[in-house]
């Protein structure tokens, strides 16, 4: 059953917790991000606590979304003191045309699924029984799919906010097309944005409009379960960065330390991508040039981790011009979520880039019009943003009660 995907739900647990008294509940740590009140809720026939430290079952549900626009969910037990450091892990995938209701009790089964597992040869064995619903039809025949994995998605907005001095509109259109096998993962995205704010003062209006329009996409191929190589194009109009068009097409390589089947726990890649880029100018940039034809290499390192201790998610990229090796940026990306000790937990996120690339930047003098609406890109050589936050929590260590009242 270890790392076992569950391809439906046809079975359905239930506990009798009578027998059971308060000083032999199991105690259990839940970490999901998912309605795990509701989860809880369901399942009082084991004690909840706050505290990992406490606990005899810890529960990680770590999520991942997919290429059809659903999300697959891994509930990792890891058994501690009583359950005699016993690990499982049990899978399941949610289509994304389920309600919040059906995700949640899909949810739900698993983790019962996972704990009848954990709690087997204790005193709770005797108190739960298992059936399986004949209704799903499983077999060994491929279920037909008319739309061969290929999912489609069409959003669009519209934002209206007016004010004595400020009037502000905005639209989006955006379509997606993707596709996803083993072998195969196919991505595109497609969309148009106007943003239009008026500023009326006393003497003299001010206007600030931000049009961009946008196409990426990519084909990547499974090599092995530690390769994968692909192509990768984008195309843009974008008023902000003074494109009047940019096109960009660049293959790309992928190295995965970790074999790709262990991506929801860990992975250490290295990606390089070589292309060719066409820049489009609305007007004259810094170096003179209202069209140019460049090629640019980058190399990209992404690290991440998710265990019972926390949570690491890192990225960094390096990328440059080949024609000009001057030109060049950096870029680090980092997350952290680490429980220090009992009832403390670090979080740190980060975002830090030099900048030495912006060759689209117009000629002349920046206006305070400009500056101060953000209508285009300004002149920098660094960005960095960082955060910071600590959490303490002490009290009771059990968190079994829900109440949602006012």
């Amino acid at each position: 059953m270890k790392n076992s995907t569950i391809k439906g739900f046809g079975f359905l647990i239930f506990f009798s917790v009578s027998v059971l008294s308060q000083e032999n509940k199991i105690k259990t740590f839940l970490k999901c991000n998912c309605d795990a009140r509701y989860i809880q809720q369901k399942t009082l026939f084991i004690d909840y606590v706050r505290d990992q430290n406490l606990s005899d079952l810890d529960v990680f549900v770590f999520e991942i979304g997919s290429g059809t626009g659903g999300i697959d969910y891994t509930f990792n037990f890891y058994g501690k003191k009583r359950l005699n450091n016993r690990e499982e892990s049990v899978e399941v995938f949610l289509d994304p045309s389920l309600t919040s209701n059906e995700r949640r009790e899909k949810l739900l089964n698993t983790y019962l699924l996972g704990l009848a597992i954990m709690l087997q040869n204790t005193t709770y064995q005797k108190n739960f029984e298992v059936s399986y619903n004949m209704t799903e039809n499983l077999t060994s025949t491929k279920t037909f799919d008319k739309w061969k994995n290929w999912v489609f998605e069409i959003s669009g907005s519209f934002d209206y906010q007016d004010e004595k001095s400020i009037n502000e509109k905005e639209y989006r259109l955006d379509f997606e097309i993707d596709r996803v096998t083993d072998l195969w993962r196919v991505r595109s995205d497609f969309g148009i944005q106007n943003n239009v704010n008026t500023f009326l003062g006393e003497e003299e209006n001010y206007n600030s409009v931000r049009d961009r329009t946008y196409f990426s996409g990519s084909v990547v191929k499974s090599i092995s379960n530690h390769f994968s190589t692909g192509i990768f194009g984008s195309f843009q109009k974008d008023t902000f960065n003074n494109f009047k068009s940019f096109l960009n097409f660049s293959p790309a390589l992928e190295y995965n330390i970790y074999p790709y089947r262990e991506v929801l726990n860990r992975e250490i890649t290295f990606a390089y991508k070589v292309g060719y880029s066409n820049y489009d100018y609305i007007e004259e940039t810094i170096y003179g040039y209202l069209n140019e034809k460049l090629f640019v290499h980058s190399l990209t390192l992404n690290l991440r981790y998710r265990k019972n201790w926390g949570g690491i998610y890192s990225y960094l990229s390096a990328s440059q011009f080949l024609n000009n090796q001057n030109q060049n940026r950096l870029t680090f990306n980092n997350y952290i979520n680490l429980r220090i000790i009992q009832g403390l937990a670090l979080r740190v996120t980060g975002r830090f880039q030099l900048i030495r690339d912006q060759i689209n930047l117009p000629k002349g003098e920046v206006s305070i019009e400009d500056l101060l609406l953000r209508q285009r890109q300004i002149a920098t050589n660094f960005q960095n943003t960082i955060s910071l936050g600590l959490s303490y929590t002490f009290g009771s260590i059990f968190n079994n009660i829900i109440n949602t009242r006012l």
